[in-house]
């Protein structure tokens, strides 16, 4: 079983229709046609973006652009299926599932360990899922997940090595940290339809921008970029070298990180209907085999696909998805630069704006498309997933936009505490004894406003250098804010959550809230 040539997942055309790709290269087929592949289908919404994550690393790995000219030529004509095999075939050994009839005890296997851990007890399948622990799960009911088809159990070990948390004593975090962000630049379906191929060629680098990436040059190996090729760099404490850095490792190995030292077990499989994808299958996985003290990568890896905190203070680290999810007001870090909170955009998105922009003709229009697991530690809270605008970002423009589109966010979140505190006011006689959480009135209020923002954040691209009408764009998003504000405000305030319906504590709560929108220093700033 090989995960790259054989026929085990299903794309969509254009038109609707859905089949099974006879090996990975076929993710061209049919473009220049009126009926290009244009998604994959995935039982899962983590899987899916491990999936982009695995083609994208895939296309780096074996077919990346020597330059610019190149990387717009196949943008434009991308490569047959079969020039794309004739590229992917060479490393096809790293993508077997199952070597277990091999007379070694050693047997290189996709994203597994190199040693059989036959010593080692085996752990229900289940486990395997990120939305899992032990025998409990978080988003799945318990019992559900039994039996996995080789290919998506390898799906899940996949997503679990480059999301892996928190795992306990020795089990390693990801190469990116525990449940890193990704953000990958996609095109705006809405506007144009776009082929699974341009959305993949969106977010692989040149060769030359390669060389600016973390991890040794020199280290031309097979091993060095696939880690489970050659036995495992292990991590006990006190041992020489036990932190991996980018100098033990090609820059391509961060799209391979292995941390965990896992083993599927195909020697006991059992045939049946696999519980992720629901097709029959005759070896269906059960179980798995796992160590501790696997690779430990040092925060000094820096993922093209992730965003980073950049304090020079501190060492590098992934924005992490949170609880409350992603709205406008992580726009800033996430497509630009958030100097003040040191957020620094991942580098496919720095390299769209400086270069891919411009070869891009016509009327496209981007969207960074992230995703990520809220992790708690070992326990998964959330998988958070959203698409925002990126927008035609001029180079000149750029610092004048991050100083405003700062400035807006900065009063977005004045006055979203401005609404909390003020209802917390309305609604308790005594709000500083309250301790509930009530930042659900947050969400609405990024909700509300979110339009708003884009839609002068558009204006101020092109004319945030021409003084005046910047700051005429600054008022009118302050208007927008009060009113908002306020309309949230009158919403709840006389809501359920009133502990008594005091009608005069609910007037001097709105009356505080006018003074705070009208006095606050970062609304105050729009119109300065």
């Amino acid at each position: 079983m090989n995960l790259l040539e054989d026929e085990w997942l299903n794309a969509v055309r254009l038109n609707g229709a859905e089949e099974k790709l006879k090996g990975l290269w076929q993710i061209t087929e049919g473009v220049g046609t009126e009926n290009p592949i244009v998604d994959i289908v995935s039982p899962r919404a983590d899987f899916k973006g491990a999936l982009y994550q695995l083609l994208i690393g895939l296309i780096q790995t074996t077919f990346a652009p020597k330059n610019e000219d190149v990387w717009e030529e196949y943008w434009h004509a991308p490569p047959t299926a079969e020039v794309l095999k004739i590229a992917f075939l060479p490393v096809a050994s790293a993508f077997v599932l199952d070597n277990s009839d091999e007379s070694s005890a050693r047997r290189p296997a996709f994203m597994q360990d190199y040693d059989p851990l036959s010593d080692r007890e085996a752990i229900a399948i289940a486990s395997l899922l990120i939305d899992t622990s032990g025998g409990g799960t978080f988003f799945v009911k318990e019992g559900t997940t039994l039996a996995i088809s080789p290919y998506w159990a390898s799906v899940a070990l996949f997503a679990l090595q480059i999301n892996a948390p928190s795992g306990g004593s020795g089990h390693r975090t990801g190469l990116r940290g525990g449940g890193p962000l990704t953000t990958l630049i996609v095109p705006d379906e809405k506007r144009q339809s776009a082929s699974l191929w341009q959305k993949l060629w969106l977010n692989v680098l040149t060769q030359k921008e390669v060389n600016a990436l973390s991890g040794n040059l020199e280290l031309t190996g097979e091993q060095s970029i696939f880690p489970w090729l050659a036995p495992t760099r292990t991590s006990e404490t006190g041992k020489k070298d036990f932190i991996t850095h980018p100098e033990h490792g090609h820059p391509y190995q961060m799209y391979w990180g292995m941390p965990r030292r896992i083993r599927l077990d195909f020697e006991t499989t059992q045939s049946g209907y696999c519980d992720i994808c629901h097709e029959a299958a005759e070896k269906l996985i059960v179980r798995y085999r796992t160590k501790n003290l696997g690779v430990n990568y040092s925060s000094t890896w820096l993922h093209p696909l992730t965003p980073y905190v950049r304090d020079p203070k501190k060492e590098p680290y992934s924005i992490k998805a949170q609880p409350g999810g992603f709205s406008y007001r992580h726009w800033l870090g996430l497509v630009l630069n958030d100097d003040k909170n040191h957020k620094q955009a991942a580098k496919i998105v720095q390299v769209y704006l400086d270069s891919r922009q411009e070869l891009i003709q016509g009327d496209f229009q981007p969207r960074l498309w992230l995703f990520g697991y809220d992790m708690d530690n070992m326990k998964a809270r959330c998988w958070y997933e959203t698409t925002m605008p990126v927008f035609q970002i001029p180079q000149e423009s750029r610092k004048n936009l991050q100083t405003l589109s700062g400035q807006m966010i900065d009063a977005a979140t004045e006055v979203a505490l401005d609404v909390r505190s003020t209802l917390k006011q309305a609604w308790f006689s005594k709000p500083k004894e309250i301790k509930g959480d009530i930042s659900f009135s947050d969400g609405q209020f990024w909700q509300l406003t979110e339009n708003d923002f884009y839609r002068l954040l558009a204006q101020l691209i092109n004319q945030c250098d021409d003084e005046k009408r910047a700051t005429d764009l600054l008022n009118e998003w302050q208007r927008v804010l009060h009113s908002q504000a306020l309309t949230l405000f009158d919403h709840w305030a006389l809501s359920a959550n009133n502990e008594d319906g005091d009608l005069k504590r609910v007037i001097t709560a709105r009356r505080q809230l006018e003074i705070w929108l009208y006095a606050g220093k970062h609304m105050k700033a729009l119109a300065a």
